[in-house]
């Protein structure tokens, strides 16, 4: 195999915070050509929404008073963290599956996610029905195409934002964990990594914390916590 796909660690920090090591993920990560995944979690309850939506109707729809709220670098509608599985993929610019179209990797990775939790029994599918509209929403609320549904039941269990730069292809992924009450979530990451690195044809690489400079690191997060960033629109 020619190509590595690096696993980060697992960390619990702000939104906040999470969005920032998404983008350093995505933009600073060395090697370059590596693909990474890693899962986080949420150090409070946390919501995320999408880079192009209105922070008016982020916060209509929001009625946690204290709950983090951050906009993602990433497109896509409203994500509730407080019981989901979360995780980012990065896939550098160079390697073939990153050449092809953003919803042609949706359904890649989304395949992977199906296959993942097929061997713990779970029968959900793709859903392949396009939503009657396509104003980013709540994500939950409905499916988009490629997201990944129980069978036969229009249940949204996964879906996914992107975003794609000069450095490559990032994913943010959410699974809503209630929905599969039964999952065992380390077995699952496991599962999901090696489908990923089949999906990849790369060898998988478990590494130590990526070593971002501090200062970097701290102004990113600060960003993401402003009202600049999140009241932009």
């Amino acid at each position: 195999m020619s190509h590595e796909l690096h696993v980060i660690p697992d960390a619990t920090h702000t939104a906040a915070k999470n969005m920032a090591h998404d983008f350093l993920l995505l933009n600073r990560y060395h090697p370059s050509d590596a693909l990474r995944i890693r899962h986080y979690e949420w150090t409070r309850p946390s919501y995320t929404f999408g880079l192009s939506q209105a922070f008016s109707y982020i916060r209509s729809e929001i009625d946690h008073p204290t709950a983090d709220i951050c906009r993602r670098p990433t497109g896509g509608g409203v994500v509730n963290h407080q019981e989901d599985w979360t995780y980012s993929l990065v896939i550098p610019t160079g390697h073939p599956l990153g050449n092809d179209q953003p919803l042609d990797i949706y359904k890649k990775v989304h395949d992977c996610i199906i296959a993942a939790m097929a061997t713990q029994g779970s029968d959900v599918a793709l859903n392949l029905s396009a939503p009657e509209s396509s104003t980013p929403g709540v994500c939950f609320n409905k499916p988009e195409v490629y997201d990944v549904v129980l069978r036969n039941f229009p249940s949204k269990v996964a879906g996914a934002a992107q975003k794609r730069s000069k450095a490559g292809y990032l994913m943010q992924g959410s699974i809503w964990k209630p929905i599969v009450p039964n999952m065992e979530w380390n077995q699952f990451y496991n599962d999901f990594i090696l489908e990923i690195g089949k999906a990849a044809d790369a060898e998988i690489q478990f590494k130590a914390w990526p070593e971002w400079k501090d200062s970097e690191e701290s102004q990113l997060s600060q960003q993401f916590d402003s009202d600049d960033w999140n009241k932009r629109r």
